[in-house]
């Protein structure tokens, strides 16, 4: 209660809202100050409502109330995030040494688990196969409910296809992508976070049918995947979709003129993004089609 206090209090303050404007069309702003205060628990509706206002998922703040050491944990997991962004996993695996199992929070310990199982794959510690194999043990034996907390479930399922697509198995690949695309794309969720992963999801798509060959098809889910970052407001995948549309449209002979707008709406967004890399790798690879 008093974790679930203070963490109200820092989100409101960081939006710049005032108790009264957080309590406004919810509660009192006396409630509100008692919830900050960790004086009393907020009904689940009430929580629900802040949760809205406050642009987070109702469920972080529910974890507080059944877990200890929830921003411990948060700060754990974002610094692991960051890592694997930079694709360090040495350094992924020295967090990880140094963190104790959670007996309080199962779901972390899953986490904790699947990136664990990842990193040792990706600096060759362990087969394709056993990766594969450690990640579909987690999605088995764990309980449902906590494994889909956060959509962890759609996130392991999204690394399984991975290791399948860059282990020349791209049909047991795009099975998995069509698997998780069908049951979670046309939902709608109050927790806009799950169309990051699931674009991603989309993106890892559209690689692994291009270099399959198969442009139509490539093409298609970049056209998806860019509609899909407008409705979402998630815009960081969107010049590697338009990269790949313009890769799309010089295999399929479209005008060259259509193919040189789609490469400069991918540059736009790498320098928007401030994406180096992508940058200079669309100006090296396709300057013909930039002047």
């Amino acid at each position: 209660m008093k974790y679930l206090g203070l963490e109200i209090s820092k989100l409101r303050a960081e939006m710049g809202m005032s108790q009264k404007e957080l309590a406004s069309n919810i509660c009192t702003q006396s409630t509100i100050s008692r919830i900050e205060a960790g004086e009393v628990y907020p009904a689940i509706d009430t929580l629900l409502k802040i949760a809205l206002k406050l642009q987070v998922p109702v469920e972080y703040f529910i974890e507080m109330l059944f877990h200890k050491n929830v921003l411990e944990s948060e700060k754990l997991i974002k610094d692991i995030e960051f890592h694997l962004k930079e694709h360090d996993y040495k350094k992924v695996l020295s967090i990880l040494s140094n963190k104790k199992m959670d007996g309080d929070n199962i779901w972390l310990n899953f986490y904790l688990d699947y990136i664990l199982h990842t990193s040792h794959y990706y600096l060759k510690m362990i087969s394709p196969e056993e990766c594969i194999l450690k990640l579909k043990s987690i999605l088995n034996f764990s309980n449902q409910t906590t494994i889909q907390f956060r959509f962890l479930h759609i996130k392991i399922n999204n690394t399984i296809a991975n290791v399948y697509g860059e282990n020349g198995e791209s049909q047991k690949c795009l099975f998995h992508y069509n698997k998780i695309l069908k049951e979670h794309m046309h939902k709608n969720y109050n927790d806009h976070k799950i169309f990051e992963t699931l674009i991603t999801v989309l993106f890892n798509k559209c690689k692994i049918l291009y270099d399959i060959q198969d442009f139509d098809v490539a093409l298609e889910t970049a056209n998806q995947g860019i509609q899909k970052s407008k409705e979402t407001s998630f815009f960081f995948l969107v010049g590697q979709f338009l990269y790949y549309k313009g890769q799309c449209l010089e295999k399929m002979n479209v005008a060259i003129v259509e193919i040189k707008e789609v490469y400069k709406q991918a540059l736009f967004f790498f320098e928007f993004l401030e994406l180096p890399f992508y940058i200079s790798a669309i100006k090296q690879n396709k300057k013909q089609y930039l002047d």
